[in-house]
């Protein structure tokens, strides 16, 4: 299952570190994952990720 991760680099609820960590650990075992890091963002990475539209482009080339 492929992961997109997101993460706003002001996140002052959570730490960029453990998105850090959870892509690094899913690499670790053999996943297919990236992770998009939002320099002026915080903790609403989404509201960025969802008004990106390589995004749906993405979702689109996905299939199970």
């Amino acid at each position: 299952m492929p992961i997109w991760a997101f993460h706003g680099a002001k996140d002052d609820i959570v730490p960029l570190s453990e998105s850090e960590a959870m892509v690094a650990a899913v690499k670790a075992a053999g996943g297919d994952v990236r992770l998009s890091v939002y320099p002026e963002t915080g903790h609403a990475s989404w509201v960025e990720a969802y008004e990106d539209p390589a995004l749906y482009d993405w979702f689109l080339k996905k299939s199970k």
